[in-house]
């Protein structure tokens, strides 16, 4: 059993090379696909693929942000893979608590996909007088586990699919599809779980913003289009994760938006211990049917929000 990731990256130059040498532990081969990266992230991925034989720098090409754009590395590299596989989509800005080489090679040979427990890491008010006394506490050389330490569980999605020959995986210029591959199966019962820093810092915070306005204003992720976006955040658990709204006259603007209340989080003490929130965060169908369903009930709700399933970290 091998496995394939795929990381979409664009200007996560602070955290890229965590993520890649973690992911390097348990991926045979890592292939990335960079969308349009400005500050010397694509570079630091070339020279990573020097020591890590992992890495493989697909191409650096900016394009319209979709889902479907991990199909084209994995139709051109496909050859590199048998049945039994499994194949990660892997984002830009996560380190796996579980690991996966060990966690697969335990699902049972009947499913083909398995979700991901994401706990999700934000800067919160606690780390922003942390700043404030000592900037370099948050430097972009800090590594993000030394720094990011208030998180939530808060969401869930598809992550892993095993290999088959008959899959087909087509582009789509829309972003509500193309997510996985036709056919790949049922979802196995357990999570896989991982960390996903995507508030790292101010200045980490004010480059996603800034990269992503465009986006935003052309209508892919707009759940950074919240206004109450803080006091959605801080009531997750009490919400459906589904019960999603934006303003379409709002555009966040400073990474000060971004600041949430400690005391709403749970503190991550490096003991290992991190808690799955059933009640926060999708459930796994038990059906590839409910599966397309699920996923496609998320995004139309309402149907222009269709990039909200995926708006981990990558554009």
């Amino acid at each position: 059993m091998k496995i394939h990731s795929i990381c979409m990256v664009k200007n996560e130059s602070d955290i890229i090379a965590q993520t890649l040498k973690s992911a390097a532990m348990w991926s045979d081969f890592i292939y990335v696909y960079d969308n349009g990266s400005s500050d010397g992230t694509w570079e630091q991925v070339i020279k990573l693929a020097k020591d890590y034989e992992q890495i493989i720098p697909y191409k650096q090409e900016s394009k319209p942000y979709a889902e479907s754009l991990r199909s084209e590395p994995f139709n051109d590299y496909r050859a590199n893979s048998s049945d039994g596989d499994w194949w990660c989509q892997l984002d830009a800005d996560e380190i796996y608590i579980d690991d996966p080489k060990a966690f697969l090679s335990k699902v049972p040979r009947k499913y083909g996909v398995v979700w991901a427990a994401s706990f999700e890491y934000y800067f919160t008010n606690k780390d922003l007088e942390l700043y404030n006394q000592n900037p370099s506490l948050y430097a972009d050389d800090v590594p993000v586990e030394q720094k990011c330490r208030y998180y939530i569980n808060n969401w869930s999605e598809p992550r892993f699919f095993k290999y088959k020959k008959s899959l087909v995986w087509e582009k789509s210029l829309t972003n509500d599809v193309g997510r996985m591959p036709d056919g790949v199966g049922a979802s196995y019962r357990e999570r896989i779980r991982l960390k996903h820093y995507q508030y790292r810092s101010p200045q980490q915070i004010q480059k996603r913003l800034d990269t992503r306005l465009q986006a935003m204003q052309d209508g892919i992720f707009l759940h950074e289009k919240q206004k109450d976006w803080k006091e959605k955040l801080e009531n997750t658990v009490e919400n459906d994760v589904t019960n999603f709204s934006y303003d379409k006259d709002y555009l966040p603007q400073s990474w000060k938006e971004r600041v949430v209340e400690a005391s709403k989080f749970l503190y991550d003490a490096h003991d290992g211990k991190y808690i799955i929130n059933e009640e926060a965060i999708p459930k796994i169908p038990t059906s590839p049917s409910i599966l397309s369903q699920l996923i496609n009930r998320i995004l139309r709700i309402p149907k222009k929000i269709k990039s909200f399933i995926r708006q981990s970290s990558t554009v």
